[in-house]
């Protein structure tokens, strides 16, 4: 299964276990948009403020204040572009998973890949909640991730999902010579669990690694230039003032 997304670069994901890549493909991250998002709308009416002498939410003073409308965080072009960020690896089986405070027993009808775990004394010095279970939980991925040379990926849990049962720890592997990540997690409830198969569980950014320099300076002349005029375009735009400054500032490249 290929996505064409209009890159000049190819990331593959690849198993070992025949028909996985039909009934639990890895996907781009804009396939598996949480629910709540897809469910909330894009702009909201914001109450009008009557009272004389208060300002309303433009910061106008007055004896009235009309309503308007306001952008959600649906809106929010940060949470948007970091949300479609690079690919989703979905559970690739449904997992039981019983535990007390100590124990924790797993089933996954025996599929090949499974669970392991890193040892109290693996992970000491972690800032374990008194809820979470004491050892590290880690899941065998069958996948396999390949990049370009001179590319790695980030992985993490995936962004805005809100999981509540468990955190999979974030880390960066250089993919262009090492493919085979399993990744451990952080389990927090205390009550059975069924993740099921399709359930958003990895989210895989890759990026080209680079050198890098840095300088910590006051604003010059030609910064405050550019601030003024991102000011403006923010300031004449209902919408879509963002997408504007960075396309326009492309062209230029």
């Amino acid at each position: 299964m290929k996505y064409s997304l209009g890159g000049k670069q190819s990331i593959e994901f690849k198993t070992d276990v025949k028909g996985l890549e039909s009934i639990a493909p890895v996907k781009p991250a804009s396939f598996f948009m949480p629910r709540w998002f897809k469910d909330m709308d894009s702009h909201i009416e914001m109450p009008a403020v009557h009272e004389k002498g208060k300002r309303d939410y433009f910061g106008k003073k007055g004896d009235t204040a009309k309503k308007h409308t306001s952008g959600t965080v649906k809106r929010c072009p940060a949470i948007v572009d970091l949300l479609t960020e690079g690919f989703i690896i979905p559970m690739w089986c449904d997992f039981l998973i019983q535990r007390d405070m100590e124990t924790m027993e797993w089933d996954n009808k025996n599929f090949k890949y499974g669970i392991d775990f890193h040892s109290k004394e693996q992970i000491y010095g972690w800032n374990l909640k008194k809820t979470d279970f004491p050892e590290g939980v880690k899941f065998l991925n069958p996948w396999r991730i390949y990049t370009p040379k001179g590319y790695s990926v980030m992985f993490m849990t995936p962004t805005y999902q809100f999981e509540k049962r468990f955190t999979v720890l974030p880390g960066i592997v250089e993919t262009d010579s090492y493919h085979h990540i399993n990744f451990p997690s952080i389990w927090h409830t205390t009550k059975d669990a069924i993740i099921e198969r399709g359930t958003p569980f990895i989210q895989v950014i890759p990026f080209k690694r680079d050198e890098w320099n840095m300088s910590v300076d006051e604003m010059n002349e030609y910064d405050v230039k550019n601030d003024e005029a991102e000011k403006l375009e923010l300031s004449t735009k209902f919408k879509n003032a963002y997408r504007l400054i960075t396309q326009r500032l492309r062209l230029t490249w």
